[in-house]
Parts: C-alpha cells; structure tokens; sequence
C-alpha cells in the first residue's frame, strides 16, 4: 500500500492556504513567493493522491477531501506546537516535577520555605514534599520514589550519591539572662544552669553530656523534651537554657529568645541524597542549588 511522503513544507502551506484563503496570504506567513507556495501544494495533491483545490473564477476553493484533510492537519499541527511549546518550557525550566523526601527537622520548617521561593521562578513545577524518618527517605531515595531526599546516615550508601552538610548548634536563652550578653557561650556557663534536655537517645544530648563530663560541668537537668518546639517554649516562658540547631532557631524568631553560639563546634551532619543512577533533571539541579544559598543563611540570630 503506497503511503504518502507528506512534508512539512507542504503540510504548512497547505494549512496556511486554508486558513488565509489565497495563495498571497500563505506566502506572506511563509515569508516566501507565491510560486513557491504553489509548488508545495501541487507537491502535496501528488503525494496524497487527490485533488484539495479547485479554482473557481480566479478563486480557490477547498475541495470536500481538503476540507477533510485540514481537520487532521490542524488537530495534528495543534499538538506539535504544543510539544515545542513544552521543549520550550522545559529548556526555560517552567515545567516538570520535583519530588522531595526529607527527614522532620527540615521537612517541617525549612525546606517548605526553600520550595516557596523555588515556586517563584519555577511557576508551572508540580512540587511535592514528604517527610519520614531518616531511614524511609533513604529507601525512598534508593527506590526512586523521589528525586532527592535530606537524612542523617550513620555511614556511607553506595547506593546513592550523598553531599554532607553540617548544623552548628546554637545556646537559646530567655531574654533578658546574663547569658544574653554573652558573644559565644562556653561549657562552664551551662554548670548548675537549668538545662532542658532531649531525650537520653538524643545524639545531641549524647555529645552534650560526653562533652559536660570532660569539662566537669554539672548543668540541672530538670526537663526532658521530645521537640525542639518544646523546649524552646520553656525556655520563652524563663524556666531554662536549651541547645538547639539553627534551623529550629531561625523556626522560632527572635521573640522572647536569644541565640548565642557555642564556643566549641557542636553539630550535626545530614546528608543531600539522590539517587546514583538517576541523572539530577534541571529541577533538581536548581533547586539544589537555591537550597544552598539557604544553608548559608542559617546563621546566629540577635534580637
């Protein structure tokens, strides 16, 4: 069965030709001559095998098989421009989807924020972001379920590709404490303080209390919290000192608080996740980098 060599040349003034009405008004959107526009459309009756135009007192007239063929021409040409319309938009960055899995610290607070400027320049992305223990957003990263993921790992995965950031901890107290007027806070400053303290599992609490005991430093450990919402609450309302990182510091503002940071570096380190055989798309890539340029902000904050 012979099939039809059709052209896009040919397609496109026979498309023109229809919509304008004239053969002048094809070549005028073509940016060529009108012989030339004639040519494609006798190229086109060729290769198709029947006849798209008669001319009736110097006029052209779409015969019922153009009329026919037009619909198709335009339902397909339709969708052709919408897919450069989305090559055109993916290579500008406006269209796509970023699925994001991140551990509670940065789920709750700070990566919403990061996506929020990210939708500023991203305004068509389809955005997604769940939150899990380190542990899920790992598998979730391993299986692809997400673009990228923010976890704390004990060690390194040879299963993802991994880029390490690190979280000072800060001294949070009441305003209005002695220890406000401090630049820096150092381990005797905490001796017989009220300290509000994570739970003994905590690996905060774990490096803060290896850390008392080589200084000989004795703070009272009178509460116990889950959250660092709770403990920066009790520490608003002047029933203790807490440390706590900056991401939850920067969370709470400076109303009724005061962050100080410790004279010795005390942190924590999570992980950038994404997955090791799945190229980063322009995305991922940018919201990589914007999420950076928030990082650096995290930085001690003064009333």
């Amino acid at each position: 069965m012979h099939l039809p060599q059709l052209r896009d040349r040919q397609v496109q003034a026979f498309k023109h030709v229809m919509e304008s009405g004239t053969v002048t008004g094809a070549a005028q959107r073509m940016f060529t001559a009108q012989p030339g526009v004639t040519r494609l459309l006798k190229q086109l009756e060729h290769d198709v095998g029947f006849v798209l135009f008669e001319r009736v007192r110097g006029r052209l007239i779409p015969t019922p098989e153009a009329r026919l063929f037009y619909r198709e021409v335009a339902r397909v040409w339709s969708g052709m421009e919408h897919l450069r319309d989305t090559a055109r938009r993916i290579r500008e960055r406006e269209v796509g989807g970023l699925r994001i899995s991140a551990m509670p610290l940065l789920g709750a607070t700070f990566i919403p924020d990061v996506l929020a400027d990210f939708a500023v320049e991203h305004g068509d992305a389809q955005l997604e972001l769940s939150t899990y223990r380190s542990a899920q957003v790992i598998d979730e990263v391993v299986t692809q379920r997400c673009d990228l993921g923010f976890a704390i790992v004990a060690e390194g995965d040879d299963r993802v590709h991994s880029e390490t950031f690190r979280l000072e901890s800060l001294c949070v107290v009441p305003q209005g404490d002695p220890l406000a007027a401090r630049d820096v806070i150092e381990w005797q400053d905490f001796h017989e303080r009220t300290l509000i303290c994570f739970e003994a599992h905590d690996p905060l609490r774990l490096t803060l209390d290896r850390h008392f005991a080589r200084a000989d430093v004795q703070p009272r450990q009178r509460f116990v919290v889950s959250l660092a919402l709770q403990a920066a609450r009790l520490v608003r309302r002047g029933v203790g000192i807490a440390v706590l990182d900056p991401i939850s510091a920067q969370a709470f503002g400076n109303e009724g608080l005061v962050f100080r940071p410790l004279a010795y570096p005390l942190g924590e380190d999570f992980a950038l996740l994404t997955p090791r055989d799945q190229p980063r798309s322009r995305l991922t890539q940018d919201f990589i980098a914007l999420f950076r340029e928030h990082m650096e902000t995290l930085a001690p904050v003064s009333p």
